[in-house]
Order: structure tokens, then sequence, then C-alpha cells
């Protein structure tokens, strides 16, 4: 783990949160080895090694993990009965289908890891009587505006192209959360998600992703588009904390959009900013990507986060060059591949 994902993680560890609303309590998770998941959990580590807190995390996934003193990995699939013993206080639901290109390829899956997890983790909090956290997604709102989007908005989606599938499963989940709320008293809050970057392991299909590998291989930033569409970012830093703000803060019931800020940047700009870390250009190359998403606009207004307390600790362009200076550490120390976990 190089310096500055050390620096992230002890950034919102030491946040002024109400950090006893965690400690001996027991937080599972699905999706725990993806890129938020996996930064929460270290958040946890440092929370417990530097505060003695003693959150346990149970942490769901296919291919299970090496289980250390914070955290239980456990092999599940998320779209079957989930069964655990324990206690359980909190119950997160991060595992999704987050890379466009698999919305294409494997449309049914991506619907049925959303909503059939998002419905057996719902079952697992009722049957706990645990506080349930969605992460929705940006994505929910369909068409936007060039205003940011609060909370109550809601535009066209196009149910016609397979790739809404990952967008109207997100409004399922969310329709499931108040069903559960409703009929079985499920204490339950969402979080939207904007477009989240930073320095993943895995790889990553995402236009954003692949801005930086380009930039990273020493080569100019393909725009397959006139990079117009000006969308709301997070990094991942920012994202975890905003996430740990509405588990501990967020009322009951309620949806909280996540970003940077609510002005976001444009495509090109997002582009042109990691091609000037890299000392690179931007080619611009019109092609047609069924993939990508349509939305010209998709920007968040986060006043109602803002209103419990949480701000960013970063603005994109920040976090970009924060992102592009880890992953250059890792390449310099041999790391570049290898998991990350706080120690």
């Amino acid at each position: 783990m190089t310096n500055l994902e050390k620096e992230d993680i002890v950034s919102v560890a030491q946040l002024p949160y109400d950090w006893d609303r965690l400690r001996n309590k027991t937080v599972l998770l699905s999706g725990g080895t993806g890129f938020i998941g996996s930064f929460l959990l270290d958040v946890f580590r440092y929370r417990n090694e530097k505060y003695e807190d003693g959150i346990r995390a149970v942490s769901l996934s296919r291919r299970g993990g090496n289980s250390d003193g914070t955290v239980l990995y456990q092999k599940a699939d998320v779209t079957t009965p989930v069964v655990y013993q324990g206690k359980v206080d909190y119950v997160l639901h991060f595992a999704s289908n987050t890379h466009p290109h698999q919305y294409s390829a494997d449309p049914v899956g991506t619907i049925l890891t959303n909503v059939l997890g998002c419905e057996q983790l719902l079952h697992l909090a009722a049957e706990k009587n645990a506080r349930f956290l969605l992460t929705s997604s940006v994505e929910i709102y369909g068409e936007g505006t060039e205003a940011a989007m609060d909370e109550q908005y809601c535009g066209y989606l196009d149910c016609n192209q397979a790739r809404m599938g990952y967008n109207e499963s997100k409004r399922v989940c969310e329709a499931l959360c108040q069903s559960y709320r409703k009929q079985y008293g499920v204490d339950f809050v969402t979080v939207r998600l904007s477009r989240v970057f930073g320095a993943d392991r895995k790889k990553d299909t995402k236009a954003m992703a692949q801005f930086m590998a380009k930039a990273l291989a020493g080569e100019d930033i393909i725009l397959k588009s006139n990079g117009t569409q000006r969308y709301s970012y997070c990094y991942v830093a920012d994202c975890v904390s905003g996430i740990i703000r509405v588990l501990l803060d967020g009322v009951c019931g309620q949806a909280y959009n996540l970003s940077e800020d609510d002005e976001g940047m444009t495509l090109a700009g997002y582009a042109e900013r990691i091609a000037d870390l890299a000392g690179r250009k931007v080619v611009y190359r019109m092609e047609e990507d069924e993939a990508a998403s349509k939305a010209a606009y998709a920007l968040l207004n986060t006043e109602k986060l803002k209103g419990i307390g949480w701000k960013p600790l970063y603005s994109v362009s920040e976090g970009l060059e924060r992102t592009y200076k880890i992953y250059t550490d890792r390449m310099a120390h041999g790391t570049f591949g290898q998991e990350r976990f706080f120690c």
C-alpha cells in the first residue's frame, strides 16, 4: 500500500463522526472485495488498530478471502439465501456489476445480482433487526438536465434497451427497500453514487479508468465523443466518508446523493486533466459505443447529504492527481496488481 493510500484511509477514519455507534458492532456487507467495499474495510481495520473500536466486519463474496482480526470473509452468492448465525447490527449492499461493457455482455446477471442480492440482504436485515444501507446510482435518474438533480428528480429511461437493466434494477432495489420498511419495519438508508474513481486494483472497462490506463502506459487518451457530457464524480475516499455519514446519521427511508460537487466536470475536462498529469494529449475519435451512457448531463445535487454533516475532502482535480500518483508509486515499487490491505 502506498503512502497516499494510507493517508486517504486515515483521513476518513479520523473524521469527526460518531464512531461510538460502530464500537463493538458487526457490519455485514456484500461486495467487500470490490473497490469501495475494500476501502471501507481498511477504514475499519485502522479504527480497530488505532482506537480499539472492536468493529467486526463480515464480507460476503463469491471467492471468499483471508480473514483477519477485523474482517471475516465468508464465501457466498448473495442471489441465494444469506446465512449468518451471529448478531448483525448493520447490513450494507455494495455487490453490483458496475462495468458498462458487462451490462451488455450479461444483462440478466446484472439485474439478478442487483435485485436478488438486495432482497436476500433485506431479508437478513429484517431477521437481525439491523440497519440496511443500499448503494444505488446516479443511473436511476435517467435523462438529466443542465441543473443538478436532487433526490426527488425522475428522468426518462428507455426500457427497450438491454443496457437499461442496470438502471431499472437499481430503481427496483430502492422500491424493495421502501417495501421492506413498510411491511417488515426495516430501518434503511440509500446512497446514490455518482461516478466513483480512484486507484482500483481490478480491470475496469469504464471510460474514466481507460483514460487513466492510457496515460499510465505513456499513450495519448482516446475520447470517442466530443466530450461535452457533464457528469458528477466522486473520489473513493470521499465516497466512503459519505457512505459512513449516511450509515450513521441518515434518516430512515431517505436517499442521499453523493458526489464531490454540484457542477461536475465535462468528460473532455476529465480526460484533459489526466492527460495533463501524464504529459500526454487527448485525441478525439468519434465512435459509437452501445455500452456507454447516453446521458448528456448527470449532475447530482448534494445539499441533502451536506445537511447531515458531510463534506468532501478533495476536489475532482485533486482526486485525479492523487489517483495518478498512487498508480505511479505502485508501478515504481512493483506492487501494481497486488491486493490492498491496510497494515
